[in-house]
Parts: structure tokens; sequence; C-alpha cells
């Protein structure tokens, strides 16, 4: 098959995890034999067509030339570059299926699709609502909308869990069976060598590394965490936070941090490259994903198959990831203190520890690998073809 992938960020340029996802998906479809065309956004000093292989071409528009005085004439624009450039491709190539990721490629999408007559995958890693908690404003309702045209616009819609399934039914009235089902994967990351210099760059010696990754926005619940950590000091554990991550909330975490007394002992690294945050994922003690909302959660899946033991909120496709107790803990969503009595448990216990790192790895190894996602991927284009 003949796969046209529109996507707004792609490697090198990395907002959230959608960026791996859609890496990972393309080189392991193009690996089993589908062509593949990512179409995605310009980046400075990248190529703008660049051959990964035989079989895989990023194609990278200009995104940048229309003028725009907020984030949603961006996103038009960036849809008008893209739609021109493919338009111009589709003379060359017979695309079997266009697959788009996420809202801000949807009014491309549907134009192609009415240009080139070829069907729609839309694969929804998020809404609106979700991440809000509800459509409060202007804005939101035109994301709110753009999402369920795309619904409505695609032959068949991927989610990457049950919670995401049952979710964008009810939220869009979706037939459930125009929606599968196709969990995120994970890789593992070459071996580093890490030292204690390294280490002490982000703790002292005596300090416990409490891992952090993640968006610094609101449903991320970076500040659960930070509220968690008064608790855990005045147990007598040292412990340190470091976070990774850039988002608009940075501020309003910080201080946090500073009205509960804890500003010295919570890192906030900023982004972070791939390289150094495998680093960072090798020396610290415990990974916290404590999230609001959470459609899937790969980053709990980063720390499952860097061998951490990791502290999950129980929500979303987190709570189909994570079992309490065999391959990694569960807590309440919003609790700092809950959280915080997990995590003086987990440090009082070694053999918990261990078992639950062991297992976790086990886990991201055999149940998410994207071989597996790719084939389950080209089964649902191939329904989209009858």
């Amino acid at each position: 098959m003949e796969i046209l992938m529109l996507v707004w960020e792609y490697p090198p340029r990395k907002v959230g995890g959608l960026a791996t996802h859609a890496y990972n998906l393309s080189l392991q479809l193009s690996q089993i034999g589908a062509e593949v065309d990512v179409v995605t956004t310009s980046f400075p000093g990248e190529p703008e067509i660049e051959k990964k292989n035989e079989k895989l071409i990023v194609h990278r528009v200009e995104t940048y030339s229309y003028p725009a005085y907020d984030f949603i004439n961006w996103v038009m624009g960036m849809n008008n570059s893209m739609l021109e450039y493919i338009a111009n491709l589709a003379t060359r190539k017979n695309f079997d299926v266009i697959h788009a990721h996420d809202w801000m490629v949807i009014p491309s999408a549907v134009g192609l699709k009415y240009l080139i007559g070829k069907p729609i995958v839309y694969s929804i890693h998020s809404t609106e609502y979700g991440r809000r908690n509800g459509i409060h404003g202007t804005m939101q309702r035109l994301i709110h909308e753009t999402e369920g045209w795309g619904t409505y616009e695609s032959k068949k819609i991927v989610v990457c869990s049950k919670y995401m399934k049952e979710h964008v039914a009810w939220l869009f009235g979706v037939p459930s069976d125009k929606i599968h089902v196709i969990p995120n994967g994970i890789t593992e990351s070459p071996p580093v060598k890490v030292d204690i210099d390294f280490r002490r760059k982000y703790a002292l010696d005596s300090e416990k590394i409490i891992l952090f990754v993640g968006r610094m926005v609101d449903e991320k619940g970076l500040n659960v965490l930070i509220g968690a950590l008064p608790y855990v000091l005045k147990f007598g554990i040292s412990a340190k936070i470091v976070a990774v991550g850039d988002g608009y909330a940075i501020n309003r975490m910080k201080e946090t941090a500073w009205k509960l007394g804890v500003y010295d002992k919570v890192y906030f690294t900023g982004y972070l490259s791939d390289e150094e945050l495998n680093k960072v994922f090798k020396i610290s003690d415990v990974l916290v994903v404590p999230s609001l909302y959470e459609p899937f959660g790969i980053v709990a899946l980063e720390g499952m198959i860097n061998k951490l033991p990791v502290v999950v909120s129980d929500t979303g496709g987190l709570s189909e990831i994570v079992e309490d107790g065999i391959n990694g803990l569960k807590v309440s969503p919003n609790n700092s203190e809950e959280l915080a009595k997990r995590l003086i448990t987990l440090f009082s216990d070694e053999n918990l520890r261990n078992r639950i790192s062991e297992l976790g790895y086990k886990t991201a190894k055999e149940k998410y690998n994207w071989r597996e996602i790719a084939y389950e991927t080209l089964e649902v284009y191939k329904k989209t073809t009858v």
C-alpha cells in the first residue's frame, strides 16, 4: 500500500509524544512493505525532502510564510501550505489512504479526501474536551468541532486505549465499530554510559531522584507530584524531583514548589535532548506519571523499558498499562497525600521496587512492540479500501 501520513510534528521537531509515535509507526510500516510519504512542517537545518529508506520519504513543508497573529491562524496557514504541497505530490503518487494525526491536519486531510478521492484514517491521540475538562471558550470550541469534523469525514478512527474508544464514541457520537484500538509502542534505548558526576548535576548522592517527564501543562499533574514531596521529606526520605519538559504552566509549577517550601528540591530541566533524557532515566530511582487526563501514557512505557519502577494515576490509558502492585503502582488522580504514601512504600521496600521494575520491563518489551503495532495499523488501512 501507498500511505500518505500527515502530522504536524515529526523528529527532530518534538513537542509531545506525537512526533515519536509518528516516527516509529512510519518507520515500521516502511519495513513491513508499505510505502510511506510523511508530510510535516519545516524545521531549521533539515532538508525539505529526506529519504529515510527505500520506502519512507519525509516531506517538510515551509509553514511560516503566512503571517499569523495567533495559534489558530498559524494552524490554518499550515494546512494551506500542506494542501498546496500535497496537491502537487499527488500528481506523481497514487496513494491508497490518508492517515491524519490529530485535529491540526484535519482541514488539509479533508481537502485531500475530495481532491484525490482517497479515504482518511484519523488517529485521535487526545481530545480538547479531555485536555481542558470541558469546552470553555471559542478557541476550544473550534478545536473540538474540528476534531468532530474529522470523525465524520474519516473512514476509520484509531485510538490508543479502550478508555479513548469509549471517550471518542461518547463525545462525538461515533459508532464503536468505526473505532479501532491500537496502543502506542516503545523501543529500547541504546545503552549509555552514566557516571556519578552526571548524576550530581541533578541531585546529591544522598537524594533519591523522583523523575517526571512531560509537558508542563495542567493535565499532566506535576503540581500533584510537587504537593506530595513535603510528605515524603517529612517522613525522613531525602528526595528530589527532576522535572523534564516545558510548557505554559511551568511558572505556575515553580510557584507551587516555592509556596510549599520545596523549591530547592525540584529541578526544572526544561527541554532535554533524547541522549540527555536517556541518561536521566538511568540515574533516576522512580518515574511518576501523575496525570489528571491521559489517553495513553507512553512515558510510563519509557520508564518501564528503562527498568524504573513507575507510579501512575489510575486514569485513562495508564490504568490499562499498569497493574497495581504487579508492574507498577497506581494512585487516585489529583491526590498528593496518597501519592506520597505510595512513594514512601516504594522507597521503603527494595523487594517491591525490584519486582515491579522487572515485570514493568517485561510488559513494555513484550506487549508494546512497534512492529506488531504497524501490522495492526496496516490491517486498518486495508479495511478502508473494501
